[in-house]
């Protein structure tokens, strides 16, 4: 049974109203957090469009539609500033060069300065292929603790290049901790223990992109789905023909033992739908 229905108004919700809407009652507990379009798109696969963005639509400055995608962005930053630690992919330090889960508007970032502990920015790459000097792994302040898991082969390859910038006289990436977690690929499900034991990660945000959330729901480590609805249907190839995924990709459940969601929340903010839905495994 739904537990709560709230109406934003305004599209730059108050702390308190995001707060309630967002309530966890138990801990720990790991959530996604996407938005997608009607017909269930997450990532438009198209040359410089990263995906919330545009999915949201907030790419449509003067559209009285696109409103709700500033709620969708607001509830985003919410989500950055009261998790104990983000776990984010590689691909998406690719696609956004300056990507680092860290809030823009000031209330949420003192938010996150009156916390008791340091909160973590972690990311997974099995290749050990990212930049070093990605601002995610290089805090201005020390406002968060980067960290990176990988593989073995990743490792080697983030150590080649971390000496390669030390003989260029650059040295990015100083405090960051890398865990090797696979030989091939990194296991999910330990590198989410280690920020529960190790980081004290008791709320954990899972930015995906769909490859790692659905590992993640494979893996059986999401607790809740936070997903906005956004009103636009676009259809599911690109402009080359390829498919454009969801917010989970590479699994496959049958009708048995597919994952099932029981509805926590519903907001609404003009024409987005923002849900939250808690998962429940059955097997």
């Amino acid at each position: 049974m739904v537990k709560s229905v709230q109406l934003f108004e305004d599209p730059k919700v108050s702390l308190e109203d995001l707060s309630e809407f967002y309530k966890v009652e138990r801990i720990p507990h790991t959530y996604l957090m996407f938005v997608t379009t009607i017909d269930g798109v997450a990532v438009p696969l198209e040359p410089g469009q990263r995906g919330g963005a545009e999915i949201a639509l907030r790419h449509l400055k003067e559209n009285p539609i696109a409103q709700g995608g500033l709620t969708d962005n607001r509830a985003l930053q919410y989500g950055w500033a009261t998790a104990d630690a983000i776990l984010g992919g590689a691909g998406i330090l690719r696609d956004s060069p300056e990507a680092t889960w860290y809030p823009r508007d000031t209330d949420l970032q003192v938010l996150i300065r009156k916390r008791a502990s340091k909160p973590v920015r972690a990311v997974v790459t099995g290749t050990g292929e990212i930049d070093l000097n990605h601002p995610v792994f290089n805090p201005k302040k020390d406002e968060w603790q980067p960290i990176i898991f990988t593989t073995k082969r990743g490792v080697e390859k983030l150590k080649a290049q971390a000496k390669d910038l030390a003989a260029k006289g650059k040295m990015p990436g100083e405090h960051v901790k890398t865990h090797s977690l696979g030989d091939i690929n990194v296991d999910i499900a330990k590198a989410v223990g280690i920020l529960r034991k190790d980081y004290h990660a008791n709320l954990l945000d899972v930015q995906g992109g769909p490859i790692l959330a659905g590992e993640a729901v494979k893996s059986k480590l999401i607790d809740e789905v936070r997903l906005t609805v956004s009103p636009q249907v676009i259809g599911d190839l690109n402009s080359e023909g390829k498919r454009r995924p969801g917010f989970v990709t590479g699994l496959h459940f049958g009708l048995e033992d597919s994952p099932l969601s029981s509805l926590e929340a519903i907001g609404v903010s003009g024409s987005h739908i923002l849900l939250r839905y808690y998962v429940t495994y059955r097997s």
